[in-house]
């Protein structure tokens, strides 16, 4: 009874988290133009510093990934989930009164840092207290609980001044720091401190410095391109891309991520649940980025018809890419208990950082070729990428996970 409340508290506190990251990410997007616009940022450079907001905080999380990656490995899975909402806490909060546009990029930065520790701390702490058969469940209660905070985001973003949307972002993170008094330490990381050296654990040179490991390692990271390609350029881009695609009526930002985490929501749980039936990660995931990739080449033909396909279509492709959380869980199950938080954690941070060059490509398209063609040549090198790399994961459904890497 213990060991099942135990992991149902962290369930819940992972949840939690995890719904703070994305409000958080989403509200960088839907409030862009105008958080930039209170910063003094010129309205004909709204897109190129919008475009550096973005790398920035992403470039935070990179950091962050590996910093609380390998704090989790060498200190606990605890110790993560405390620093990194407060770091992200304090700096959110104080986002919202940034005086110029220097300070907000640098509170932004550190927001990143914060928030990077969040969900790759939670899914390897849960995945490590639930039982073998059921491992799949915990990570999907958790992606469709923080998906919420997604639509949240994209809610009061949409509704409201651009500082309250940072000052709510602060105060939840504070209570959240309260409510994790109550969340256990992972027995198999308890264990793992008795029988091995400090130095045994969250060691990079186990993951970078074997082959084996690190085509699985980059295999994660690449599978996890279509979604943020998706999140990080065609709906934070929506407006420039809509237009580009002479699209009479501009969809609104706001609108495009609440029905695309509202898809995300259920492809989150459903996908979970599919990988449970099929007793697979891996086919699970197969299924759900091959309808992705029919989805969003559908985007791309009839996506400028009107805009309830324009909406339809992202909210489809919002389940679709729910295969992200399933693709973390069997990333937690692939890696030893030395070193599953920093591959889980950095992972997870290096997916969310794919945006940059994702960005980068299609910002330096976007001159010669428009908005809409730029983001179609970016997509189809995100979906490249991924189908390639799936034949490098390992299905890990029955996969114990009281193991190290040496």
């Amino acid at each position: 009874m213990m060991k099942k409340q135990s992991y149902l508290i962290g369930i819940a506190a992972a949840s939690l988290g995890f719904f703070v990251d994305l409000y958080d990410i989403i509200i960088v997007s839907v409030v862009r133009q105008s958080s930039l616009l209170g910063v003094g940022v010129p309205k004909e450079e709204l897109l190129t510093k919008g475009v550096w907001l973005l790398n920035t905080q992403m470039a935070g999380m990179l950091i962050g990934g590996f910093l609380w990656g390998i704090l989790g490995d060498k200190k606990g899975r605890l110790s993560v989930l405390f620093g990194s909402i407060f770091l992200y806490s304090v700096t959110t909060w104080a986002a919202a009164y940034a005086p110029n546009y220097e300070t907000f990029l640098f509170l932004r930065l550190l927001a990143g840092i914060g928030l990077a520790g969040e969900l790759g701390a939670g899914i390897t702490l849960v995945s490590e207290q639930m039982p073998q058969q059921k491992r799949g469940l915990g990570p999907a209660i958790i992606g469709s609980c923080g998906m919420l905070g997604a639509l949240v985001g994209a809610w009061v973003g949409g509704r409201y001044s651009w500082q309250f949307t940072y000052q709510l972002g602060g105060y939840m993170g504070f209570a959240l720091l309260f409510l994790r008094l109550g969340v256990l330490e992972s027995g198999l990381f308890e264990e793992l401190k008795k029988t091995h050296h400090t130095s045994m654990r969250g060691n990079l040179a186990l993951i970078f410095g074997n082959p084996y490991h690190l085509r699985r390692y980059v295999a994660v990271v690449l599978m996890g391109f279509p979604g943020w390609f998706v999140n990080g350029i065609v709906m934070t881009f929506t407006p420039e891309i809509a237009q580009s695609m002479g699209m009479g009526a501009i969809p609104s930002v706001a609108t495009v991520f609440t029905v695309f985490f509202l898809g995300f929501t259920f492809g989150d749980l459903s996908c979970g649940l599919v990988s449970q039936w099929l007793k697979s990660r891996k086919r699970a995931i197969r299924l759900y980025l091959s309808a992705f990739t029919i989805l969003m080449l559908a985007y791309f033909a009839v996506g400028r018809l009107s805009l309830h396909v324009y909406y339809a279509l992202f909210l489809l492709m919002g389940v679709s890419v729910g295969y992200t959380i399933v693709l973390l869980t069997n990333a937690a199950e692939m890696f030893g208990t030395n070193i599953r938080s920093t591959v889980t954690t950095s992972a997870l941070n290096l997916l969310r950082a794919s945006v940059i060059p994702q960005s980068l490509l299609f910002s330096a398209l976007t001159p010669a070729l428009g908005a809409a063609t730029a983001a179609g040549i970016t997509g189809v090198c995100s979906i490249s990428l991924a189908f390639w790399a799936f034949g490098h994961l390992e299905e890990t459904f029955h996969k114990r996970l009281d193991f190290i890497n040496e």
